[in-house]
């Protein structure tokens, strides 16, 4: 009985290679040269596990914005290598999905909050947003600027623009869970919070927040 023979893609082939080399530039060029991103947003899904991670990779790099929602959905793949590859190129194309100015000027909201600085930040995030009314990263930002300023009613409604815009971005749900806890529905963040572990089941500290929120209902009922 002879053995099947098993075909190996140029993506399968690039990939290897790049988990030899680590040139990324060079990875990018090969895929782009035989595969564009509608083609590997289908790989994403239904192709084998190196496949799919050799997908989620090249999504990063070569991806636009209609490969959002796909890496957004593999989030949730079974296995994990796929999940952390969807996650890192998920987040990049979520910064990226501006034109070039924009994307500047988020990179620089961004490092502001990063560095608490959320007043300095809320001027540039607001024009930003009224700039780019579709950059959903922008909405999450300027969302946290008004959460580092206290005002978690207007983070609120920033959270729910940014996903408006990109039902997949995890981070935003578990930042509306923050608002609503500060409202003291804590029902209502424990309903963002499950979201956010549907999306992403990697988030553990969301499945900490739901344990701590569900304790607290029981108090309250008591």
């Amino acid at each position: 009985m002879t053995t099947p023979l098993v075909r190996t893609t140029r993506l399968t082939i690039a990939y290897r290679r790049y988990l030899t080399s680590a040139n990324s530039p060079e990875f990018a060029a090969e895929v782009d040269q035989y595969y564009s991103p509608a083609t590997l947003a289908s790989l994403l899904h239904r192709g084998d596990v190196e496949m799919r991670r050799a997908a989620a990779l090249s999504l990063g790099m070569l991806g636009d914005r209609f490969s959002i929602d796909a890496l957004g959905h593999a989030l949730s793949d079974p296995d994990r290598g796929v999940r952390l590859a969807s996650d890192d190129s998920f987040r990049a194309l979520l910064v990226r999905d501006a034109a070039p100015r924009h994307h500047q000027q988020l990179l620089q909201v961004m490092h502001l909050n990063d560095g608490g600085e959320c007043a300095a930040a809320l001027a540039p995030a607001m024009i930003l947003v009224d700039h780019a009314r579709r950059y959903s990263e922008a909405h999450h930002q300027l969302a946290i600027c008004w959460q580092g300023l206290e005002n978690y009613r207007q983070a609120e409604v920033s959270y729910r623009a940014c996903l408006w815009h990109c039902r997949y971005h995890y981070l935003a749900w578990q930042g509306f869970a923050r608002c609503r806890m500060m409202d003291r529905d804590y029902g209502g963040a424990i309903a963002a919070l499950r979201r956010c572990l549907d999306i992403c089941p990697d988030v553990e500290n969301a499945r900490v927040q739901i344990r701590v929120l569900q304790r607290r209902l029981r108090q309250s009922d008591v």
